[in-house]
Order: structure tokens, then C-alpha cells, then sequence
């Protein structure tokens, strides 16, 4: 590349990356105005046009929890990891939740390949989920059983003992590959089938949205998994509302949030969630002209299990808490895994500023899970008990609802 090409993709980065930004400046001031309106207005919120009724076999059924899996977390993208966990050509990743174990990488082109972590030889794991970070990168990938190397693009390289297997086994060894594919930060699988991932087809309206968050510029620093004994869509359905916010929360972001004001936008299956923060009521019956800048914070979700969490730090510093939640070995089981990373801002000054943040063991996250697995307690009682109630007042979790049932095809 020469110094013309240089400064020209310079350029095109920087205007680019002030695009993205003025996006969520104007995304922020929007919210925020119609936030203020909803605390103007005594405490309203964005409303669904009716209320949903949900029998608990919704959550309880075995045949359906078993098509969710099938149909959800087989068939549908889900988010393997996000671009920072994997910078350059030989890092890999271990993704391995609801019976599937994926080595995702970089291959000697930047580009991202994804694998069944299986060797082709006795089926041992290749990469382990935790261990030597050794293991994490490299042009080789060999299996700790006995030695068979694989190169980036999972070809068979080196086999010890060559000599006792003969030419055409070997010819026809190699990882066997999962459909992979990365879009502004975020890098996608899908469990099963050949076909190359349809990301605009999947995301949708959602896809700007998605862009705006820069999340190729996204470094990690923390991560965590947390198991608990409830249904994976009451664990989502916690957050996907405000309204319990005065009442769970009361002492830890109810202090922060004005319980049941939020502001809801509709992607189809995706959406985007604003909290209406305690402060914004100074701004009632004030100017918008004497409004601060709009600080940038949004919840946004990604069909079909991921929450990302997602703001500002500072002028130049950002945060995005991502939250994956997968189904269990039964219904009433269920996996979350926790992640933090940060643009904008060095590792070590994030962590001397917030400490390391574990959102696993957070007083909210202990809040909201002990009530999800009392509620599927109840739920799984021999006596079904009535419907569930989702109010106008809760449209992210009738979205969430809604687009699960339309996409497994298994309606109320």
C-alpha cells in the first residue's frame, strides 16, 4: 500500500468512524426526548397493542423445549464471539454450549472459519475451554491425544506415525467444518447445514443498528458463565423490562432507573430497549436547547439469545456487556455466558477505574435469577396453573415471545 492508498483509507476510517458516531448521538438524543415526554406525562412507556397471555407449557413442554433447541440453536446464526476475541490469524476460541463444542479462529487471510472441535483421527478435543493459552493461537492446531496437526484452514498437516495408516484414509481427514461469517464485529455460526450465512437476511432493519455500535473496535475484559436451574426464555424475559425495577432492584439499578419507562424499537425478531435513567426527570419542563449532550446507553438483542448492553464511559470511552443464554441439558436448565469488553480505553485503565466486573456475580444478575428459577418452580408443578401474563407495558418480552414461536412454528 502505497502513502496515497494509506492516507486515503485513513480518511474513509475516520469519517466512517464519525458516522457511527453522530448515529448514536442522534439514536441517544431521540430516545431521550421521548423518554422525557413518558416522565412528563406522570410515568408512561411505550406500549405493545395488547396484552399476551402465555400458558406455562410455553416453558414446560419437553417436545418444545427440544424444537427450540433443534430449530433455534441449530439452525439460527448465534453470536460465537465478538472480533477482539480473535485479532489476528491463528487465535481461536472454543464456543461450546448446548451439546456443541466449535473451535472458531482467524485463518492465515484474517478471514474466520469455525470447526468441530474434534480431531479426525479418535475424535479428542482439540482445544480445551480452558487451559495453556498456548493452545489459543498458533498456524497449527494439534490434538493433544497423539499428535495429528491440522493448519488453519483445517487440512490435515503432520501425522505422527504415518506409516501405520494407509494414503487414502488419510487423504479424506480433515475438521469437519461449521458455517461461519463476520459482520461488524460480531462473528456468527450456525450449528448445522452447508449453506453460507444469510447475515442481512437474518438481521434485517436490525443491521445499521448493529453498525453503529462499532463493535470491530471492541476489546475484552472479562468473562464468566453462570448456570441456573430455570427455562432459558424466563431467563431472557428478565431482560427484556423495566417494570420489575422498583420492586427486585429497589436497592441496586432501581436506584439508578425509573422503574416501567422505557422506550421499545422494533426490529422483527431483533430490538432495542432504552431505560429511562433517574436524572432525565431534571429535564422535564426545561428547553431542549439546555439539554447536556445525550449520553449513548441502549439495551440491545440479537435473536435468538443474546443481550447486549451497551454505552458510554466518556467522550471517547465505551462498554458493551454481552449476555448469551442458552438452553440446558432440560427444560429447566439454562447456561449464560457473561462478557465485557471496552473501546476507547486500555485494559489496565479500565480495570484501576472499575475493578474487574463479574456479571455473574452481580447483585442484579443474583436478583433476577433467583426470582427466574422461582418462577420455573412453579411453573413446573404437575398443576399448570393459569396463563402467564405479559402486560402492554413489557413489548420487548411479547416481541421476544412472538418471534421464538413464528420461527419454530409452534404457536400458544
Amino acid at each position: 500500500m502505497n502513502i496515497h492508498d494509506y492516507c486515503f483509507s485513513s480518511y474513509k476510517e475516520l469519517t466512517r468512524m464519525t458516522m457511527f458516531q453522530k448515529a448514536r448521538r442522534a439514536q441517544a438524543q431521540s430516545v431521550r426526548k421521548r423518554l422525557v415526554a413518558h416522565i412528563s406525562a406522570g410515568g408512561t412507556t411505550d406500549l405493545a397493542s395488547s396484552v399476551m397471555r402465555l400458558p406455562a407449557h410455553c416453558y414446560t413442554d419437553p417436545a418444545r423445549w427440544a424444537a427450540e433447541r433443534q430449530t433455534l440453536f441449530d439452525g439460527v446464526p448465534l453470536i460465537a464471539c465478538l472480533a477482539q476475541d480473535i485479532p489476528h490469524p491463528g487465535d481461536r476460541i472454543v464456543f461450546e454450549v448446548a451439546d456443541h463444542a466449535v473451535l472458531v479462529l482467524r485463518d492465515e487471510k484474517g478471514q474466520v472459519r469455525a470447526f468441530r472441535n474434534r480431531c479426525a483421527h479418535r475424535a479428542a478435543r482439540l482445544v480445551g475451554s480452558g487451559g495453556d493459552p498456548d493452545l489459543r493461537r498458533g498456524q497449527r492446531i494439534v490434538c493433544p491425544f497423539h499428535g495429528w496437526s491440522y493448519d488453519l484452514s483445517g487440512r490435515l498437516v503432520n501425522i505422527p506415525g504415518r506409516a501405520g495408516f494407509d494414503p487414502e484414509t488419510l487423504e479424506n481427514c480433515r475438521l469437519l467444518p461449521v458455517v461461519a461469517a463476520e459482520q461488524d464485529g460480531v462473528v456468527f455460526v450456525r450449528m448445522r447445514g452447508n449453506e453460507p450465512l444469510d447475515l442481512p437476511m437474518h438481521l434485517g432493519s436490525f443491521a445499521p443498528v448493529l453498525a453503529t455500535l462499532e463493535l470491530t473496535a471492541m476489546v475484552p475484559v472479562q468473562a464468566s458463565r453462570l448456570d441456573a436451574r430455570t427455562n432459558w426464555k424466563i431467563a431472557i424475559d428478565t431482560y427484556a423490562e423495566s417494570y420489575h425495577f422498583g420492586v427486585l432492584h429497589a436497592r441496586s439499578i432501581g436506584n439508578a432507573y425509573i422503574s416501567n419507562v422505557a422506550a421499545f424499537d422494533d426490529h422483527g425478531a431483533h430490538w432495542v430497549l432504552t431505560f429511562a435513567e433517574r436524572a432525565l426527570a431534571d429535564l422535564v419542563g426545561t428547553s431542549e436547547q439546555e439539554w447536556p449532550e445525550a449520553r449513548h446507553v441502549g439495551t440491545y438483542f440479537i435473536f435468538p439469545n443474546t443481550v447486549l448492553v451497551a454505552g458510554d464511559i466518556g467522550p471517547s470511552e465505551r462498554f458493551v456487556r454481552m449476555f448469551r443464554i442458552f438452553p440446558g441439558d432440560t427444560p429447566g436448565e439454562m447456561v449464560c455466558l457473561f462478557s465485557v469488553y471496552i473501546s476507547g480505553l486500555s485494559v489496565e485503565n479500565y480495570k484501576a477505574k472499575f475493578g474487574t466486573i463479574d456479571d455473574s456475580k452481580s447483585d442484579v444478575t443474583l436478583e433476577d435469577y433467583e426470582v427466574a428459577e422461582g418462577i420455573w418452580s412453579n411453573l413446573a408443578t404437575k398443576d399448570e396453573g393459569p396463563d402467564l401474563i405479559v402486560g402492554r407495558n413489557e413489548p420487548a418480552v411479547q416481541a421476544f415471545h412472538r418471534a421464538v414461536m413464528d420461527v419454530v412454528g409452534l404457536p400458544i
